[in-house]
């Protein structure tokens, strides 16, 4: 009898669970941001050359001798050879037009021209400015683009990751909160890092005396560490 009792209370707690409705969970997708700020030590200088001449050896050896005394003057102010790389190289054959009687000869570069775009890494970040001196003065026709960096951003990453991954759980439970609900987990992440480097300004330095070039000075700001985070989180009344 008390195993047929015992039995019938089983069964009936079976039931009863059965029929219990099952805890409803809310999905919430918020997206959290963290950023910080980090001080550039090293900046990446690009360069380029670009000569013509009616002879395709002229055109290709003016263009060497102008690389060379770029080298040699980055390579003076301490940076390693090694540290000079190429980016691009062209050669390329543009015929002079004819002008017409009474016209005005056409300007531009015509008959063989040389190109060559290349990548100067300055790991000392005050070097900046006397380097891109050192590349004009080198008869360098372009400097094209001057990036800050940091050469360790580990620490910065992790950082920016804690402050988002913060920024999304506060989100979402100002969210569960304001639904009268409350987070209990979370269901996916999914992670977006990006660097923005500083936007380089040119200065002058001191007022050099009369007849002296004044250098040129390249501040550079902070360079910000920015992480994402896309996270679905879980809440229930």
């Amino acid at each position: 009898m008390m195993v047929r009792t015992l039995a019938l209370l089983a069964a009936l707690f079976l039931l009863s669970s059965a029929a219990a409705p099952a805890q409803t969970v809310t999905r919430i997708s918020v997206t959290g941001q963290g950023s910080v700020s980090v001080t550039p030590d090293q900046a990446l200088i690009r360069a380029s050359i670009e000569t013509n001449a009616d002879r395709a050896a002229e055109a290709i050896s003016k263009a060497n001798t102008i690389y060379a005394r770029a080298v040699d003057a980055v390579t003076g102010h301490g940076v390693a050879r090694t540290d000079v790389t190429l980016d691009s190289y062209t050669f390329d054959y543009n015929p002079r037009p004819s002008p017409q009687p009474g016209q005005i000869a056409p300007s531009g570069r015509y008959g063989y021209i040389v190109a060559r775009t290349f990548d100067v890494k300055v790991r000392n970040v005050n070097d900046a400015g006397p380097v891109v001196d050192a590349l004009t003065g080198a008869g360098i026709t372009t400097i094209g683009n001057v990036v800050f960096s940091s050469s360790n951003t580990t620490r910065a990453r992790s950082e920016a990751t804690a402050r988002a991954m913060a920024d999304a759980r506060a989100k979402a439970e100002d969210l569960a909160k304001a639904a009268g609900l409350h987070i209990i987990g979370i269901e996916q992440i999914n992670y977006q890092s990006y660097v923005q480097p500083p936007v380089p300004m040119m200065r002058m330095s001191l007022e050099a005396p009369m007849g002296m070039a004044v250098p040129t000075v390249l501040d550079s700001g902070g360079i910000n560490v920015t992480e994402s985070v896309n996270t679905t989180f879980l809440a229930a009344p």
